[in-house]
C-alpha cells in the first residue's frame, strides 16, 4: 500500500472513531429547554352548560363537578388525609403548607412536599418556615426556589390581632421590613408567587405593603384572606394602584363567620372589575367547618359571570404556576437522573414539569 493511500486510510479510522465518539456523545445528551407559555381553556360554555342544567336537589359542589377548583391557601401538610378532605368537595388542587413563621413550619414544609411527591396532581408545595430577620431566612428561601417549591407562604407578615399569628417566632412587624426586600427580589427571580397574612388589613401594614408592591413591581405579592374584616372599597384602591397585587378570596369567612359584615354579593362587582387578580381559597376552614369553607367557594362562583368564574376558580392561580421556568437545580437533577436511567431526551418543561419528570426519572432509577 502506498504511503498515499496509507494515510487516506489512517484518517478515514480516525474520522470514523470521532465521529463515533464524539457524535455518539452529542446524540447523547439531555436537553430540557424551558417552556412558559399559559394559553386558559375558554370554559364560557361549560359554565353556561352547567347552569342551564342545574339541580336544584344537589349541593353546588356537586353541580360544579365539571369546572376545576384550587385551594390557594391550605395549612393541612400535616393531615395525610389533606387531599381526600378537600376533594370531597370538589377541590381538585391545592397549594399546600402547615404553620407559618415559625420553626416548626420547617418541618410541615418538608411534610407538605411529600405530600406533592405523593400526588403531585393534586398539590402545589409552598413553604413558610424561615426567620424575616436572619441572613438564613434569605438562603432557605432560595434554596427551597431552587429545589422545586413553586410558592412562598403564608409568611406572617404584620399580625397584631390573630389568636394565632400573632404569637409565632418569626412575624415580621411589617410587609416591607427585615430580609423582605431580598426575598421579593428571590420570588421575582424564580417567577413565584408569596402570600402573606396581613392584620390588620389597613393602617401602617397596608402603607409598608404598597411600599413593597411599588418596590418590587415584578412580584407577584397574595394578599392572604384580604376580605376578612376588610370591605371591597378597601381593596379596590388597592388593586387599582398595584397591578402585581393579587387577592386571597376567603369566601368562608363572608358567607359564614358572624363577625363579617358583608356578603358575598358585596364582593361581586370589584371582582368582575378585576377578574384576573382574584383567586379563591379555604384557609382550612379557620373557624368554619370544613363544609362550609368548601361550599361558600361555590357560592362564590355561582355568583360570578360565565366568563370570569373558571378565572377566579383555577385559571388565575394556575397561570402562576405555569409560566415559572424550571430552575438551574431543576435541571442539572434532570440530566443526571436521565444519564443514570439511560434515558436522553430534549425536553419543554415549566417548574412544575420539571418536578414531575424528577419524580418519574427518580423511580426509575431506583428500581
Amino acid at each position: 500500500m502506498s504511503r498515499k493511500k496509507h494515510c487516506y486510510l489512517v484518517i478515514a479510522v480516525l474520522t470514523v472513531i470521532a465521529v463515533c465518539l464524539f457524535g455518539c456523545s452529542t446524540y447523547k445528551q439531555t436537553v430540557v429547554k424551558p417552556w412558559t407559555e399559559y394559553v386558559p381553556k375558554n370554559e364560557t360554555a361549560l359554565i353556561t352548560d352547567i347552569r342551564k342544567n342545574k339541580d336544584p336537589n344537589k349541593e353546588l359542589y356537586e353541580v360544579y363537578d365539571e369546572l376545576t377548583v384550587i385551594d390557594i391557601h391550605n395549612h393541612d401538610a400535616a393531615n395525610p388525609s389533606a387531599i381526600y378532605k378537600w376533594g370531597m368537595y370538589g377541590i381538585d388542587r391545592i397549594v399546600l403548607f402547615g404553620n407559618i413563621s415559625e420553626p416548626s413550619a420547617q418541618e410541615t414544609d418538608r411534610i407538605a412536599w411529600e405530600q406533592y411527591r405523593n400526588e403531585s396532581s393534586h398539590v402545589y408545595p409552598s413553604f413558610a418556615g424561615f426567620p424575616i430577620y436572619e441572613e438564613e431566612g434569605v438562603t432557605i428561601v432560595q434554596q427551597n426556589l431552587e429545589n422545586g417549591y413553586l410558592n412562598i407562604g403564608e409568611v406572617a407578615a404584620a399580625s397584631s390581632f390573630s389568636p394565632v399569628v400573632s404569637k409565632v417566632e418569626w412575624k415580621a412587624e411589617h410587609p416591607n421590613d427585615g430580609n423582605f426586600p431580598k426575598i421579593y427580589d428571590l420570588a421575582a427571580k424564580y417567577r413565584v408567587p408569596i402570600l402573606l397574612h396581613i392584620d390588620p388589613p389597613n393602617g401602617e401594614p397596608i402603607a409598608h405593603l404598597e411600599e413593597a408592591l411599588d418596590e418590587h413591581p415584578d412580584t407577584v405579592i397574595i394578599f392572604g384572606h384580604a376580605n376578612a374584616y376588610n370591605p371591597p372599597s378597601n381593596i379596590e384602591i388597592l388593586l387599582a394602584k398595584h397591578p402585581n397585587l393579587y387577592i386571597d378570596f376567603f369566601a368562608g369567612f363572608t358567607a359564614y363567620n358572624g363577625e363579617s359584615t358583608n356578603k358575598l354579593e358585596d364582593f361581586v362587582p370589584l371582582i368582575e372589575k378585576y377578574p384576573d387578580r382574584f383567586m379563591l381559597s379555604t384557609d382550612s376552614g379557620y373557624g368554619l367547618t370544613t363544609e362550609e369553607a368548601a361550599k361558600a367557594l361555590y357560592e362564590l362562583i355561582d355568583l360570578l359571570s360565565p366568563e370570569t368564574a373558571p378565572k377566579v376558580a383555577y385559571q388565575n392561580y394556575e397561570r402562576l404556576i405555569e409560566l415559572q421556568p424550571p430552575t438551574d437545580t431543576q435541571i442539572r437533577t434532570i440530566k443526571s437522573l436521565s444519564a443514570r436511567a439511560g434515558k436522553y431526551e430534549t425536553y419543554h418543561l415549566n417548574k412544575r414539569m420539571a418536578n414531575e419528570l424528577i419524580f418519574e426519572l427518580t423511580k426509575m432509577t431506583e428500581k
